[in-house]
C-alpha cells in the first residue's frame, strides 16, 4: 500500500469516527434532557409513567375528558398531565381496558373516584367520574390508580397557567397516535446537527484526498 492509499484510509476512518461521535453525543444529550424533564416536573410524580414530558393544554374548555385505561396495555391515564383553568370539569372515562381502575389523589386531594361507585375500582367501559376544579383548587394535583400505581398509572391535573412546569401541547394532540410535538422538534434538531456533522466530515475527507 503506498503512502497516499494509507492516508486515504486514515482520513476516512477519522471522518466516520468524528461523525459517529457527534451523532452519539447529540442523541445522548436529547435523551438526558427528556429524562430530566420527566424526573423533575410536578415533583417527580410522573417519573415512572409512560409520559412524553409534555402537558396537554385544555385552557378555555368547560369540560375535558381523561381516559382511564389508556395506552397499549390499558394501564395509563390519557393524557397523563393536563392543564386547565378554574371552573373546568374533568371527566375521567373508563375505557374498559386493563383490569379494575380508580382515580385516587395524593395527600387527600379534593377528588376521589372511590366515592362514586361501590367498591374501590371499576372495570365498566364508559363509567364516568367527574370533578369541577374551582379557584380554591388552583395548583398541581397528582393522582394515581390504586391497583396499578407501581406499574406507572399516574396522572397530574394542573389548575392555573402559573403552575405549568413543562412544554404545553394542544389537548387531544397526544391522543391521535402521531408523534408528539416535543418529539418532532427534538428529532428535527437532532437530525440537523447530525447532518451538519456528516457534511463537515465529508468535506474533511474530500479535502484530504484532493490535496
Amino acid at each position: 500500500m503506498d503512502e497516499r492509499e494509507s492516508t486515504r484510509g486514515y482520513t476516512r476512518r477519522r471522518a466516520l469516527k468524528a461523525g459517529a461521535g457527534v451523532a452519539a453525543g447529540v442523541a445522548a444529550l436529547g435523551g438526558t434532557g427528556g429524562a430530566a424533564a420527566q424526573s423533575d416536573a410536578y415533583g417527580g410524580h410522573l417519573q415512572d409513567a409512560e409520559w412524553d414530558g409534555t402537558t396537554a393544554d385544555a385552557s378555555g374548555m368547560d369540560e375535558v375528558v381523561v381516559d382511564v385505561g389508556a395506552g397499549p396495555n390499558g394501564l395509563q391515564f390519557g393524557p397523563e398531565a393536563i392543564y386547565i383553568e378554574p371552573g373546568t370539569t374533568i371527566q375521567w372515562v373508563w375505557t374498559g381496558e386493563g383490569s379494575g381502575h380508580n382515580v385516587v389523589p395524593e395527600e387527600d386531594g379534593p377528588f376521589d373516584s372511590r366515592e362514586a361507585h361501590e367498591g374501590s375500582t371499576s372495570t365498566e367501559p364508559g363509567f364516568t367520574y367527574e370533578f369541577t376544579f374551582e379557584e380554591a383548587q388552583n395548583g398541581v394535583h397528582p393522582y394515581f390508580c390504586g391497583p396499578h400505581r407501581a406499574l406507572g398509572m399516574l396522572g397530574v391535573i394542573v389548575v392555573g397557567e402559573d403552575n405549568v412546569e413543562t412544554e404545553l401541547v394542544p389537548y387531544g394532540e397526544e391522543e391521535d397516535g402521531g408523534l408528539k410535538q416535543g418529539a418532532i422538534v427534538a428529532g428535527a434538531a437532532m437530525f440537523g446537527v447530525v447532518a451538519l456533522a456528516g457534511a463537515a466530515a465529508y468535506r474533511e475527507l474530500i479535502g484530504d484526498e484532493t490535496e
